[in-house]
């Protein structure tokens, strides 16, 4: 019998991760039918046993997250190499939750976790930007595992840092050139993708003007020329940005409203504003109609869009849309509404939307009681499944917190911010 290659074994060995990848998928997935086979188990038992541990990882690494945490039902090995902590440098994580900040007593920030493996492994107290003697920092956005923070000293201007939570690296930036009078910035954004560059990173400060506040222009770092370059922002509408961003497919994704003075009686101005690396290629695409927007975010492979709104009953309801290819479509479908009024007392709490699962179909919320006057009370951390219809409250938040809840999952690989400072 002619012996095997090792390019042989590996393919066979291959070919029995997706014959396990069949035999292990939720039962509310179907299976598609280039995973059914007619091959005998002992067969594909033998070519998963042609596998080593570095080559069992190394394709793991190249798989979603919710294939990888699958594939912990293959077996104690497989479950033991994916949970190893050598190991997180490669593999892609799960979301971990939302990085906050307390304010009375002094700026603390901390993570919400939603995954309790990512809470032990990550200080989210930032004791590691030490160095930079801040008296205060600033969570300002995160992207993929890297955050970006403003730091303060005493009075002095703000110092902006990006940092990765996991590995304890950081780099400062170079100050943004500044804004010419009357502009001045609005908000910075991250934008950085892994599977792009590992070792990269954007990052853009928006400059607003006017009495309204709109946006007018751009400054964007880039980690690989290390500079600032500025563009003017070149939209037809005048638009006031909101929070949070999406950066997917090289492009970075906002919020926003419509000036008063350009909206309509059947449109209530929200849009999301899209442009490029190079502050280049600007568009604008309408948000559905709502009282007003709750939040966006990158879900299952579509952009991710919550609003809120009020029925006739003074109800309030939140609507979940999905822009299924953000790149060619401006279409917004309709994938779920619930009706908030029923899970939570509205008389007695406030609540906002915080954010998406990137990996089902899970809407996550932020409730607080009523306000003392210094902060809300009773803040906690909940979800909605939108397919099994169920509300629940994950965990309760350290008191005084407030301001933005920042989506994180972890980057464990040291690619990341490799120039960097290291604590």
């Amino acid at each position: 019998m002619e012996k095997r290659s090792k390019k042989d074994n590996s393919l066979a060995a291959a070919a029995a991760i997706y014959l396990t990848a069949g035999r292990f998928r939720p039962m509310e997935e179907e299976t598609p039918k280039e995973l059914l086979t007619d091959s005998p188990p002992a067969a594909a038992a033998a070519a998963a046993s042609l596998l080593t541990d570095d080559l069992i990882v190394e394709i793991l690494s190249r798989l979603p997250v919710r294939s990888v945490h699958r594939f912990k039902c293959v077996c104690k090995l497989w479950r033991n190499l994916i949970a190893l902590p050598a190991h997180r440098k490669k593999l892609p994580q799960t979301f971990a939750g939302f990085l906050y900040t307390t304010y009375p007593g002094g700026y603390r920030h901390h993570l919400a976790g939603v995954s309790a493996t990512a809470v032990d492994s990550v200080d989210p107290s930032l004791a590691f930007l030490g160095p930079m003697n801040c008296t205060k920092i600033r969570l300002l956005g995160t992207c993929n595992g890297l955050l970006l923070c403003s730091c303060h000293h005493n009075d002095e201007e703000e110092r902006l840092v990006v940092c990765n939570p996991a590995t304890q690296r950081w780099t400062e930036l170079p100050p943004p050139p500044q804004p010419q009078p009357p502009a001045e910035f609005c908000a910075q954004h991250l934008a950085f993708d892994p599977a792009v560059s590992p070792s990269h990173f954007h990052v853009l400060a928006f400059e607003s003007t006017g009495k309204d506040y709109h946006l007018t222009g751009v400054s964007i770092y880039s980690s690989r020329t290390r500079a600032w370059t500025h563009r003017n922002a070149e939209l037809l509408d005048k638009i006031v940005l909101s929070y949070g961003s999406v950066f997917v497919g090289g492009m970075l994704h906002l919020p926003g409203d419509l000036c008063t003075d350009r909206r309509t009686e059947q449109d209530d101005g929200f849009v999301v504003v899209v442009v490029d690396m190079e502050g280049k290629t600007w568009k604008t695409v309408r948000v559905p109609r709502g009282l007003y927007t709750g939040a966006i975010g990158w879900s299952q492979g579509c952009l991710h869009c919550a609003t809120r709104s009020q029925d006739d009953e003074w109800g309030e309801e939140v609507a979940v849309w999905c822009l299924k290819d953000s790149d060619t479509s401006q279409e917004w479908f309709l994938k779920h509404t619930v009706r908030i009024d029923k899970l939570i007392d509205l008389l007695e709490m406030e609540y906002s939307v915080s954010g998406f699962h990137p990996d089902c179909d899970t809407i996550f919320f932020v409730t607080r009681g009523l306000y003392d006057g210094d902060s809300w009370e009773a803040s906690s951390l909940a979800s909605w499944d939108m397919r099994r219809l169920e509300f629940r409250t994950i965990r309760y938040l350290a008191n005084g917190s407030g301001g933005t809840y920042l989506p994180y999952v972890p980057m464990f690989s040291e690619l990341t911010l490799a120039d960097g400072n290291m604590h």
